[in-house]
């Protein structure tokens, strides 16, 4: 079963974290691609797979998530967001979008 087709984007560089969300998504019926760990390679899916969603965990390798969430922002597709820690350093621009804690239960 797919949930409309949607191509959900995962963003996560904890290899654990990332897999047992993928794992929860896909029991759920949804299209989940193999998470990326990095700015870099999340700009690569999105140069060529179509994504409806994405879930971005705040801090990856030392950086941040928000230019992959100001590029999908762009484009018109919604995200939330994933994060183990405060939300304190959320841009002001995001402060009203959702946030996902670790460890999810």
């Amino acid at each position: 079963m797919t949930c409309g087709g949607c191509t959900i984007l995962l963003v996560e560089d904890e290899f654990l974290i990332a897999l047992d969300v993928q794992m929860r998504l896909q029991e759920a019926g949804y299209n989940v691609l193999d998470p990326v760990a990095s700015v870099e390679e999340a700009m690569s899916v999105l140069d060529k797979t179509p994504v409806c969603v994405a879930i971005l965990d705040m801090n990856i390798r030392g950086s941040t998530s928000l230019p992959i969430a100001q590029r999908l922002e762009a484009e018109g597709k919604p995200f939330i967001f994933l994060s183990g820690n405060d939300t304190y350093h959320l841009q002001e621009k995001y402060s009203d979008r959702s946030v996902l804690t670790k460890p999810i239960d």
